[in-house]
C-alpha cells in the first residue's frame, strides 16, 4: 500500500472510529474530522456504526452502574473533504442516528459539522523524521437535540445541542510499513436557552478537548491499527427553574481497526471501539461499537 493511502486510512480509522460511540452525555463535544492527508484531491466516506451502552452511568465519583436493558444505537455518517487551493481543504459531516431501548426508539439528524483545514507542515521532501502537520478549524451546528432537552430520558438525544467552535492539529508519519499519528483538539461550546417539559432556563457549557495517538502496520493492501483518544468536557451550568453547576465529563475511547485497499479508488475500514478499557471516566455513559466504513478517494 502506498504511503499516502496508509496515512489516509490511519486518519479515517482513527477519527471516525473514535467517534463511533460518543459518550458525551452532558458537554459540548466536537467530532474530529476525516482530513485528507495523502495525495488525493477529495475523499467521500460513508460509515455505519452499531453501538450498545454497556455502562449506563458513571457518576461524578467514578462509580459505574449498569441497568438490565441497555440502549442501542445505529448511526449512518456521510462525510466529505475537498482540497480547494494548494494546501487548503474544506469538509462536512452529516450523521443520522437511531437510538433504541426496550420498545421505544427515536431517530433523526445528529449534529452537523463543517471543517476548514490547512497543511502547515508538508512532507514534500520525504524527510525521514519530520511528520506531516494538518491544522483544522471545525464548527458544530446543533442540529441534534441535547440530552438536557430530551423528553425521553436521553433516547431522543442525537447530539450535544450547542454551537461549538474547535481548533486542532494532526501530526502523521510513515516509517516503511509502520505509520503513526498524534491528534490534539480544543473547543468552546456556547450557551443556549432551553424550554422543555422539565427544564426552563439557560444552559452554559464551557471548554473541552481531546488528545489521542495511533499506530498502524501495513502489509500488501492491508493495514492493522490501534488508537486511543482521551476526551474531556467542562461542566454544563444550568440557570433557570432550578440551578446546577454540573460536573466535568471524562472518558477514553480505544479503537482497533483493519483497513483494506479494495482498488486504486476505493477502500474499506472495519473497526471496534471500546470505552471501558482505559482512563478514569466520570459523569458519562460507556459503550462499545463496531463501524464499517467505505471510502472513495479522487486523485489530483
Amino acid at each position: 500500500m502506498k504511503s499516502s493511502s496508509i496515512l489516509l486510512f490511519s486518519l479515517l480509522s482513527f477519527f471516525i472510529s473514535s467517534q463511533a460511540w460518543a459518550a458525551a452525555c452532558c458537554g459540548g463535544g466536537i467530532a474530529l474530522p476525516a482530513l485528507i492527508s495523502g495525495d488525493d484531491r477529495a475523499l467521500l466516506s460513508t460509515a455505519y456504526t452499531y453501538g450498545e451502552t454497556v455502562v449506563d452511568s458513571v457518576d461524578s465519583s467514578g462509580v459505574w452502574r449498569k441497568w438490565d436493558e441497555h440502549q442501542k444505537t445505529q448511526t449512518l455518517r456521510i462525510e466529505g473533504s475537498h482540497i480547494f487551493h494548494d494546501r487548503w481543504q474544506a469538509g462536512a459531516a452529516v450523521p443520522f442516528m437511531e437510538r433504541r431501548q426496550l420498545d421505544e426508539k427515536s431517530s433523526g439528524l445528529g449534529d452537523v459539522t463543517a471543517t476548514l483545514g490547512y497543511e502547515y507542515l508538508t512532507d514534500w521532501d520525504y524527510h525521514p523524521y519530520r511528520p506531516k502537520g494538518l491544522g483544522f478549524v471545525e464548527l458544530v451546528l446543533p442540529t441534534g437535540k441535547s440530552r438536557a432537552e430530551s423528553e425521553m430520558g436521553g433516547l431522543d438525544s442525537r447530539g450535544n445541542g450547542f454551537w461549538a467552535l474547535g481548533l486542532g492539529s494532526v501530526l502523521s508519519k510513515t516509517f516503511s510499513r509502520w505509520d503513526a499519528l498524534v491528534s490534539l483538539e480544543g473547543h468552546r461550546s456556547f450557551k443556549k436557552n432551553v424550554d422543555s417539559s422539565q427544564l426552563h432556563g439557560e444552559l452554559r457549557p464551557g471548554f473541552g478537548g481531546s488528545f489521542g495517538f495511533g499506530v498502524g502496520y501495513s502489509r500488501f493492501k492491508w493495514r492493522l491499527g490501534g488508537s486511543i483518544l482521551w476526551s474531556y468536557e467542562d461542566p454544563v451550568n444550568l440557570r433557570g427553574n432550578f440551578n446546577s453547576d454540573g460536573t466535568p465529563e471524562r472518558y477514553a475511547t480505544a479503537v482497533v481497526s483493519l483497513a483494506h485497499d479494495l482498488s486504486d479508488e476505493w477502500g474499506g475500514v472495519l473497526s471496534y471501539a471500546d470505552q471501558t478499557l482505559f482512563g478514569n471516566p466520570v459523569n458519562t455513559s460507556l459503550g462499545r461499537s463496531v463501524t464499517l466504513l467505505f471510502q472513495r478517494h479522487f486523485s489530483r
